[in-house]
C-alpha cells in the first residue's frame, strides 16, 4: 500500500506529495464515511519518508500535514454541527459502526476537549470524533484549541516516523 501511495504521490513532484499530505488527512477527518477509506496518516508517514529522500522539503511537508489535519477537523466539526441528526442516525444504525460511534461519544462525554487529542492518534476515532464533536454541540473554541494542539503534535510525530523510516530504507 505505501509503495503504491508513494508512487502516486511523487507522480506530480513535490506538488503531488504536498497535495496528498494536505488532502488525505483533511478528508479523513472531514468526512467520516470517506475518511475510513483514505489513508491520511499513511500519507503523512510517506510524506516524511519522501522528505528524507529529498523529494520534498521536510518543513513544507510538516506544515502541510498540520494544516490538513486542522482543516479536516474544522470541516468535520462543521458537518456535525450543520447536519447533526443526519450524521448521527446512520452512524448508530449498523452494528459495527454503532460500536465505534458509541465509543467515540463516550470518549467525548468523559473527556470533553481532550477526546479530540486522543482521537487524532486513533484511526477510527480520528474519522468520527470531529463530526461527533460538532453534532454533540461541543463549544467551538474548546474544539478548535484541542484540534490545533492535537494536530501540532500528531503531524510532526508521523512526519518524523516517515523521515526515520525513509533513512532506514534499503541501500
Amino acid at each position: 500500500m505505501t509503495g503504491w501511495l508513494a508512487e502516486h504521490m511523487t507522480a506530480h513532484g513535490s506538488s503531488g506529495i504536498l497535495a496528498a499530505v494536505l488532502l488525505l488527512p483533511a478528508l479523513e477527518a472531514a468526512l467520516p464515511m470517506v475518511g475510513a477509506l483514505l489513508p491520511g496518516q499513511t500519507a503523512v508517514v510517506v510524506g516524511g519518508a519522501l522528505a528524507c529522500g529529498g523529494h520534498v522539503n521536510v518543513g513544507a511537508a510538516l506544515m502541510t500535514a498540520v494544516t490538513g489535519a486542522i482543516l479536516g477537523n474544522v470541516v468535520g466539526y462543521a458537518v456535525g454541527r450543520r447536519w447533526q441528526a443526519r450524521v448521527l442516525a446512520p452512524l448508530r444504525g449498523r452494528t459495527r459502526r454503532r460500536r465505534y460511534t458509541e465509543r467515540a461519544l463516550g470518549l467525548i462525554e468523559r473527556h470533553g476537549g481532550s477526546a479530540v487529542f486522543v482521537a487524532r492518534f486513533t484511526a477510527v476515532l480520528r474519522t468520527l470524533v470531529p463530526t461527533l464533536c460538532g453534532a454533540t454541540g461541543m463549544p467551538v473554541r474548546r474544539y478548535l484549541a484541542w484540534s490545533v494542539v492535537s494536530s501540532a503534535v500528531w503531524a510532526p510525530a508521523f512526519i518524523l516516523i516517515g523521515y526515520l523510516l525513509g533513512g532506514a530504507g534499503p541501500g
